[in-house]
């Protein structure tokens, strides 16, 4: 009979199955999760929407499908009747109306399509041309469709154009169709007949466009409309992508040609302030050349050229004329691109490290408007600034690609180049090759930091839209509502109306009934108050459609009545709508922020076609890439020292590398030295005058109020090795008084008051049952007198000392290396060479050691000196070559004799109980160290000076160094009282406050602090594990057999 568990018991043995430790070894790794943003759309199909954008998004994916059929040729692939007594050539034709029947059919059905899509468009054109059609309200939305409708048109024509593949293909399919009887009705062959005329004949699409255009009374007026738009649009950048910039200037100049016909004249209009033509031509002037599609491109001035009324009026034309724009100089726009890259990217570091990297970015619902306004507009920014880049490599490689270069300007480009090679692998220098190279990474790099923000920046957005509308909406409304109530207004009243229950989300559910302006009245002296609720939700595109359509209607020119809407409002009003109106353009945009920000599809034909022209000036870079490097670097340093930001150069020169620098304390515990007053000298024995005096002091007061790199590089030349020498020998006596004296006595007081056990608590206690946990455990240690005086003094001289050292070696060594560079010339030391295609390595480099063999000292001297003067050469050649950067490093050595003074068992402590390492226990110095931080991170008051203020970061790096010498940088991040506070803080986010320590500021410390260890431990190993693979030591590695449950123990 099966014996039967009590509830009790089986749950006490789920309980011990936590106590069971799993024999794998495996770490627990969990990778980073993907951002999953949810986006509701619940667009509905309005009568405006639905029979423009939705009908035209259908039309452009068919377009797309049906022009993909024109790009590959078929027929040469195919094998070719020779005669007609070829013996097989029933087959042939078989297999030829096999293969290319199905594309025959596709191109059918794209002849079929531009009929449908002409049709429509001239339908909706006719109908928006009716006399009393053209005084009522056109959307800008809705004129922007009809403009994407113009480019498609445009579009497919050329590619119709330029691919001469599909009308042979088409002549061969007819040729075996009709040896094989296969069109025998009349209506196949007339429809055959007419899609070779359709395919012969250029400019098809456009002539039938025009001519159906033409019979329409006043299609140029609204032709002039779309063109204007288009004009505004791009003149106030009112654009995203590339493509949006590109089709707005297609569309300027397909919409002259269509309107310069032989009923319409644009000239005329232009007479009439109808239209523009000085502001497109200047448009046209600076960028000449757009792509079309793929690698394919047009010449904007191609439009104007071919339009019937030009010949009369090409003197006014200045963008027909030859001449280059400085658009297409990548290399002057490079300065501006670096400026506004370094610009953007040191903004936008200080946000990612804030709300990315520490963590210590404030929680989503602490964050006020105006913060979240500069995350919008810092995306928005980063959005632009990608398009703009990748707009002028697409326009530089169009420009290039019209106009290939020759052997007369380019003197490496052979006679028998092919036009594709004189259009791409001749037709850039060296240093447009590298621009491009440059930009298109800086692309890329910007994504990917851009990425990174991805889920700070959509809640941004939505938090900024969904504010933006609602405010508008429910307060600023509110008056123009009451006005148009109060004078009877019952259009504007209901429009207005429309847009708030379109829109508005009321606090409480509803709109509130008792609000005076419903009923035209004031508000009460004291005020309405309306609470405006804020949340992260933004509209969907269908609210945000309406609402943008029906403020438009508002402040339209054109309302379908003799008095326009706009002459019925305010002033103030007016501007309010349209600054909201202009501001909310980019509102889709950015909603679909991932989308925008990951649009590959965007950049990739250009990406991929640049690909040949920079590989070259890649395999240059990555061959000479420290030199590089280290230009790119002087270059970014001289763009910082024109900026006006002191602490922007600061903090960018941080992403190179730890900057140290040695500042007067503002609580010092040393005494200071009296030092006597320099006696007073003449001014001919300084600089030569009080002029240049007072010039000098001016300039080397910058380096006054602290001692950093460049006093210890004026210290490193004036002493020399011998001189450097002696000061660490010294300073090296210090560190070891201090470390066997003052800092091992406090040491040891420490680990006596110091808890014998004391673990780190589970999780489930929350942050601030920890951080009571611990304040209570290490309560001796933070009540402890001299630990923030004289205990952290000692320990701060010690990290002094070693930064010391660190940065005297530095100096040492770009010293030694300038040196060497000098003296590379006469060692016969020589930079590795350019070589070229068909060149030899070695032949050019033995022409370059001829050509300087007269500079090489030693060998001269052999040759001609005494033997006194060749011993001499001899040996200063040694000394040059064996230098300290060539692998030595002094600061080794010093970490090494500090090791040696840790000789007290008091350091390390005990060997553990379970022979493998300490836990719980409270007896190595790592431990104490971890108390000694938890003291620190403590948050001071309003008027008490912080540990950073009074100590800096000597006393970091001293109880770091001690840390790795002993060997326990490991346990200490992993046992760390303060680091797991740290976790566990910012998995449950709690801020409260704990026994008057308030615990989102100790967090916030305790991250400040990881930060600054870990670039310290990395400096650290980076010297200690400097040897060479021979030398490093070995590794014990000990085995350890899988531990044994209690009930199996007994058996």
């Amino acid at each position: 009979m099966a014996s039967t568990v009590t509830l009790e018991d089986a749950l006490s043995n789920v309980d011990l199955l936590e106590e069971l430790p799993l024999p794998d070894q495996q770490p627990c790794i969990e990778p980073l999760p993907s951002s999953l943003i949810y986006q509701p759309n619940f667009n509905t199909n309005f009568e405006d929407r639905n029979a423009f954008v939705t009908g035209i998004a259908r039309y452009i994916e068919q377009a797309t499908v049906h022009s993909v059929c024109c790009f590959d040729p078929l027929h040469l692939s195919l094998s070719q009747v020779k005669c007609n007594e070829q013996p097989n050539r029933v087959e042939i034709y078989e297999k030829t109306v096999e293969v290319l029947e199905p594309e025959v059919t596709k191109l059918m059905n794209f002849m079929y399509f531009q009929r449908t899509a002409i049709d429509r468009f001239c339908g909706e054109m006719r109908r928006l041309c009716h006399a009393e059609r053209r005084k009522d309200f056109v959307s800008e939305a809705y004129l922007l469709t009809l403009g994407k409708f113009i480019n498609m048109f445009a579009v497919l024509d050329e590619l119709k154009n330029m691919k001469c593949s599909v009308k042979n293909d088409h002549s061969a399919y007819k040729r075996a169709a009709q040896f094989l009887r296969k069109m025998s009705e009349p209506s196949s062959i007339q429809e055959s007949q007419n899609l070779s005329m359709f395919l012969a004949n250029h400019n098809k699409i456009t002539q039938s466009l025009q001519q159906q255009l033409e019979v329409i009374s006043g299609y140029d007026e609204l032709l002039a409309d779309i063109v204007n738009l288009c004009v505004d649009y791009y003149e106030n950048k009112m654009y995203l992508t590339p493509i949006e910039k590109h089709m707005l200037l297609k569309v300027m100049g397909f919409g002259l040609y269509l309107m310069d016909g032989t009923n319409s004249n644009i000239y005329k209009l232009d007479a009439k302030k109808r239209i523009n033509l000085t502001k497109i031509d200047k448009f046209f002037k600076q960028l000449q050349v757009v792509p079309l599609f793929g690698d394919m491109q047009i010449e904007l001035a191609r439009y104007i050229k071919t339009s019937a009324h030009y010949e009369e009026n090409k003197s006014r034309w200045s963008c027909t004329s030859a001449g280059s724009s400085p658009q297409y100089n990548i290399c002057e726009q490079m300065i501006q691109i670096r400026e506004d890259h370094m610009r953007f990217i040191s903004e936008l570091a200080r946000y990612s490290n804030s709300e990315v990297v520490t963590g210590s970015g404030r929680q989503e619902a602490q964050k006020t408007d105006f913060e979240y306004r500069k995350l919008f507009d810092l995306a928005l920014q980063g959005l632009q600034l990608l398009s703009q880049w990748s707009a002028q490599v697409m326009e530089v490689y169009s420009w290039k690609l019209v106009h290939p270069t020759d052997k007369y300007s380019n003197k490496e480009c052979p006679d028998n180049a092919e036009e594709y090679e004189r259009a791409t692998r001749y037709n850039y220098t060296s240093e447009e090759k590298f621009a491009l190279v440059e930009v298109i990474a800086m692309i890329k790099g910007l994504q990917v930091l851009m990425g990174r923000m991805e889920s700070v920046f959509n809640h941004a957005i939505r938090h900024t839209i969904y504010s933006a509308l609602q405010d508008f909406a429910q307060v600023t409304l509110r008056e123009p509502l009451r006005q148009a109530i109060k004078r009877k207004k019952n259009v504007i009243q209901s429009i207005l109306q429309a847009i708030r229950k379109t829109i508005c989300d009321w606090e409480t559910g509803r709109e509130p009934h008792n609000d005076p302006a419903l009923r035209g009245e004031k508000d009460p002296k004291g005020g309405f108050d309306i609470k405006v609720p804020r949340r992260a939700v933004g509209p969907s595109t269908t609210q945000l459609y309406m609402v943008r359509t029906m403020l438009e209607s508002l402040v339209a020119d054109k309302s379908g009545s003799k008095k326009t809407l706009r002459s019925s409002l305010e002033g103030p009003t007016i501007l309010d709508i349209e600054k909201f109106h202009r501001e909310s353009f980019f509102y889709t945009h950015l909603l679909n922020f991932s989308g925008k920000e990951q649009a590959k599809w965007q950049f990739t034909p250009i990406y991929t076609n640049t690909h040949s022209i920079c590989n070259e000036q890649q395999n240059l870079t990555r061959k000479g890439c420290g030199f590089e490097s280290r230009y790119r670097q002087m270059d970014i340093f001289k763009a910082h020292r024109r900026q006006p930001n002191n602490t922007k150069m600061v903090r960018f020169l941080k992403q190179f590398s730890p900057l140290f620098r040695f500042v007067r304390t503002v609580l010092p515990f040393s005494q200071e030295f009296q030092r006597d007053k320099p006696p007073n000298a003449q001014p001919q024995y300084l600089y030569g005058s009080k002029t240049l005096n007072l010039a000098y002091s001016s300039i080397y007061s910058l380096y006054r109020n602290f001692v950093g790199p460049p006093h210890i590089k004026a210290i490193c030349r004036l002493l020399g090795y011998q001189g450097i020498a002696v000061v660490m020998e010294e300073l090296l006596k210090v560190v070891k008084s201090l470390l066997q004296g003052t800092i091992l006595q406090y040491v040891k007081t420490l680990m006596e008051v110091m808890p014998k056990i004391c673990r780190l608590p589970r999780h489930e206690y929350g942050s601030p049952g920890i951080l009571e946990f611990f304040h209570h455990q290490l309560k001796d240690i933070v009540e402890y007198a001299e630990l923030k005086t004289v205990c952290f003094q000692n320990l701060r001289e010690v990290g002094n000392a070693l930064l010391f050292c660190l940065l005297s070696e530095q100096s040492l060594s770009q010293e030694e290396v300038c040196d060497l560079l000098h003296a590379a010339p006469f060692q016969n030391i020589l930079p590795r060479v350019h070589v070229k295609e068909g060149e030899r390595l070695d032949a050019k480099m033995k022409r370059l050691e001829a050509k300087y063999t007269a500079l090489h000292m030693v060998p001269l001297i052999e040759r001609l000196g005494t033997p006194q003067q060749i011993a001499i050469a001899r040996e200063g050649d040694l000394l040059t070559k064996e230098r300290l950067c060539c692998g030595l490093s002094i600061f080794e050595v010093i970490l090494t004799r500090i090791r040696g003074y840790l000789d007290d068992p008091i350091w390390r402590g005990p060997l553990p109980s379970n022979g493998v390492m300490h836990v719980d226990e409270c007896v190595e110095f790592h431990r104490l160290w971890s108390a000694m931080q938890f003291v620190y991170c403590i948050p001071v008051g309003a008027h008490e000076f912080t540990v950073e203020q009074c100590f800096g970061d000597g006393l970091n790096w001293a109880g770091c160094m001690i840390i790795t010498l002993l060997g326990q940088h490991r346990r200490f991040d992993i046992l760390d009282f303060s680091y797991h506070l740290l976790k566990v803080q910012k998995h449950d986010g709690k801020d409260e406050i704990i026994k008057s320590v308030p615990l989102k500021k100790m967090v916030d410390r305790i991250r400040k602090f990881q930060i600054l260890n870990d670039e310290i431990f990395a400096i650290l190993n980076k010297y200690l594990k400097s040897g060479d693979g021979e030398n490093m030591p070995v590794e014990h590695v000990r085995c350890f057999q899988p531990p044994i449950h209690q009930s199996l123990a007994s058996n």
